[in-house]
């Protein structure tokens, strides 16, 4: 192939190939654990005004439970994820959405340094664990 044709053929396909790619996404996060460090919680949000959660991976009981694609644990769907300022809900189900599988509730309190968020996580019928967290 001759020089002349290659470079306006890979000028083609590197702006398809940036026609193609989303958009960048910036992210924050919650890291929650029990007192025991037993149990934990991973929340990805979007950043932005509303809670726009990404992904939610939590290990509570010695099962481990994810959202996200490709990462170990049962694989869960968020159901719905509601912040009302004060309280943070995220419901878990079953890929089949026939059951609520985990319930996860933060309290959100404000401090002049960082963020204070306490809560629980329930799995199906198991007791609650309350859980401590940091980030936003």
């Amino acid at each position: 192939m001759p020089m002349r044709s290659a470079i306006p053929m890979s000028l083609a396909a590197v702006a398809a190939g940036l026609a193609l790619a989303g958009p960048a996404r910036a992210t924050v996060s919650i890291s929650c654990t029990d007192m025991k460090f037993e149990s934990s919680l991973d929340i990805v949000l979007g950043a932005g005004p509303v809670p726009n959660v990404f992904s939610v991976s939590l290990s509570v009981g010695g099962r481990d439970f994810t959202t996200a694609e490709g990462l170990p644990g049962e694989k869960l769907d968020i159901a719905q994820a509601y912040d009302d300022g004060e309280i943070f809900r995220i419901d878990l189900v079953d890929p089949q959405v026939t059951r609520r599988v985990a319930a996860i509730r933060l309290i959100r309190g404000e401090h002049d340094e960082a963020p204070l968020q306490i809560g629980l996580v329930q799995i199906e019928d198991e007791p609650p664990v309350g859980i401590s967290c940091t980030g936003p």
